[in-house]
């Protein structure tokens, strides 16, 4: 697989770099490819710092690098497009809004369309502890209890894997606002009950499609009325250095919203965030 960093020359553009570098880093071929498109934003001597800046970093962790700088193509989407070679062995990692403000940190973004595109595994990426630098030991991924979202699990994992220790699965059983302040403790556990079998087979297809080697994988369901806040309780609870949501078709349906969930726990997160999504 062949890694790409979209980078913008933005401040979380920096901070994204060094997860695309751990990334390159364990491949057979650790290389990493750099793809930036001209903007009036940053150019000349101050991007050529930031890419030297890079090439450091590449090189402190015996990644070669290249830089491409690219031109637009009907905005910025559309020179990415023309560059990146779509398939299964392309992964390309981008940054999301370093302000999100009333517009969001996802909705109306390059790494929005690149992950409805669907022609290549895209992590898109937020960056609160840019001190980790890419390196993620403790990962919660909240998932939806049932298997088709494994293949892209499969392969964040193998990006993440070699320096993973942790990672937790969390499933929340969703249940209406009404419904869950009369939720007894007995009723709570029956519906935590009844959805450990298909965590415990999601569990085993994750587990057999990728080598975690010595890393602790362990599934926790919960159940509540607003699952963003129960996956932003979780990541806080276990110390989590990343959070990686899976876009799904659902998700990119419509135009995101300000108070959808995936953009409250961007806004909230209480540490990195990343957005993924596979190929078709």
């Amino acid at each position: 697989m062949t890694i790409y960093l979209a980078y913008d020359g933005s401040v979380n553009g920096d901070w994204i770099a060094p997860y695309a570098v751990q990334a390159a880093r364990h491949r057979p071929t650790p290389r990493l490819r750099v793809v930036h498109v001209e903007n009036a934003e940053i150019s000349g001597k101050a991007l050529a710092e930031k890419f030297d800046t890079i090439r450091h970093i590449a090189g402190n962790a015996h990644v070669d690098v290249d830089f491409s700088i690219i031109p637009m193509r009907h905005g910025v989407f559309g020179g990415l497009i023309e560059k990146l070679p779509e398939g299964v062995d392309t992964a390309v990692i981008c940054g999301l809004r370093v302000r999100g403000g009333r517009r969001g940190f996802l909705a109306g973004t390059v790494s929005e369309q690149l992950l409805r595109h669907q022609k290549y595994t895209v992590v898109a990426l937020r960056v609160v502890q840019p001190g980790l630098l890419g390196v993620v030991r403790r990962l919660l991924l909240p998932v939806a209890g049932h298997r088709p979202g494994t293949a892209a699990a499969h392969v964040l994992l193998e990006l993440l894997v070699p320096t993973l220790s942790d990672v937790r699965l969390l499933h929340v059983v969703r249940v209406s606002g009404r419904r869950f302040r009369r939720l007894s403790a007995a009723q709570a556990g029956a519906l935590r009950h009844d959805a450990a079998p298909r965590m415990d087979i999601l569990e085993r297809d994750i587990a057999a499609g990728i080598d975690l080697g010595g890393t602790h994988l362990d599934i926790a369901v919960r159940v509540s009325d607003n699952w963003a806040s129960e996956a932003l309780i979780e990541a806080a609870h276990m110390r989590a250095d990343l959070i990686a949501l899976e876009a799904s078709t659902q998700t990119l349906a419509t135009p995101m919203k300000f108070g959808d969930p995936v953009e409250k726990i961007l806004r909230n997160t209480p540490c990195d965030a990343a957005i993924y999504r596979g190929p078709r």
